[in-house]
């Protein structure tokens, strides 16, 4: 959920001039996600957002330099969040279903990411099968991917 809502922030700060966390947690809400103000602020230090000058008004929140500027983790994780579209745990396994051609790739990036949390995964075309230690830790880990992409 937080990186669709990162996402949604970017979207938001290049088509309007927003200059205050109350006018975005106003935005969010009204596109459908329930946050508070303390989660904006949260989500604003973790973006890394400024606020440079604006045309229209004093000033207004912005990636430094430009919106390609994210860092290369926030760009993979918004690949991640693009190309998975479900995860469920089974026993001591975590499923990935992905879109077709997308797994392999979103494979090497948990594999990268969370190397601490599994002990391996393989990759189809559109299916990841991740091996962890036990039941409690594919629950702890599956949560984790789901809130990379819902």
């Amino acid at each position: 959920m937080k990186y669709k809502r990162h996402n949604k922030i970017l979207e938001l700060i290049n088509s309007r001039d927003i200059d205050t966390q109350e006018e975005l947690t106003e935005l969010l809400n009204r596109e459908g996600y329930s946050v508070t103000q303390a989660t904006v602020s949260r989500d604003i230090k973790e973006m890394g957002l400024v606020k440079v000058s604006s045309d229209r008004r004093g000033y207004k929140y912005a990636m430094p330099n430009s919106a390609d500027n994210r860092t290369p983790q926030n760009k993979h994780m918004q690949s991640f969040a693009m190309a998975v579209t479900g995860v469920q745990c089974a026993l001591h396994t975590v499923v990935v279903k992905t879109y077709s051609g997308t797994a392999q790739g979103v494979a090497a990036l948990i594999d990268s990411t969370f190397p601490d949390k599994m002990l391996g995964s393989i990759a189809g075309d559109d299916t990841i099968l991740i091996i962890t230690e036990s039941e409690k830790s594919a629950k702890e880990f599956s949560d984790c991917l789901k809130q990379m992409f819902m």
